[in-house]
């Protein structure tokens, strides 16, 4: 039995896997697919959803490592046309949208939220003092500076930016 080392690189999450008549089992923090072919290893983290379809069957602590790592799972069938359970995946839990919430609602949590992520974008800490109004003034003015020298550098004429709210159809082209 050969072992099928040959998915792609998961450099990025894998959106969803279809498996059937197969075993799969945990294996350290993966899951191992098993089937006559050979055996495909898969580490769950890259893993957003596994569609379960006929003939596959899963151990308890292949789903744990599953939902550990936040990958939904779903029994559906032959070629996905079925679908009959499901758990829930990362996408139903609240907290994160709650904490987003939280700091947006109360003012000085959204300053410090504003000052930090500033600071992550740009390097640069900004003063407690500042406005909201202020710090929008100052990204205001790295985006003009920012054109004006693309327009130097690539011979674009640019004078600056027009618009009506109102109209954007009006909007200046560049």
């Amino acid at each position: 039995m050969k072992d099928l080392h040959e998915l792609p690189k998961l450099r990025d999450s894998l959106s969803y896997l279809f498996v059937e008549h197969a075993i799969i089992e945990k294996n350290d923090n993966s899951i191992a697919i098993l089937q006559k072919e050979g055996n495909i290893q898969v580490p769950v983290a890259t893993l957003s959803t596994l569609l379960l379809g006929p003939g596959t069957s899963i151990t308890h602590a292949a789903i744990t490592v599953l939902a550990e790592n936040g990958c939904l799972v779903a029994w559906v069938g032959e070629d996905c046309l079925k679908y009959y359970a499901s758990g829930y995946g990362e996408t139903r839990k609240a907290a994160h949208i709650i904490r987003q919430a939280e700091l947006v609602s109360d003012p000085i949590k959204r300053g410090r939220v504003v000052r930090k992520m500033y600071q992550k974008r740009f390097g640069q800490m900004l003063g407690p003092e500042l406005s909201l109004p202020q710090v929008r003034g100052l990204e205001g003015v790295r985006v003009r500076e920012a054109y004006a020298e693309a327009s130097k550098k690539t011979g674009v004429e640019w004078s600056g930016r027009n618009y009506d709210m109102n109209h954007w159809g009006a909007t200046d082209t560049i």
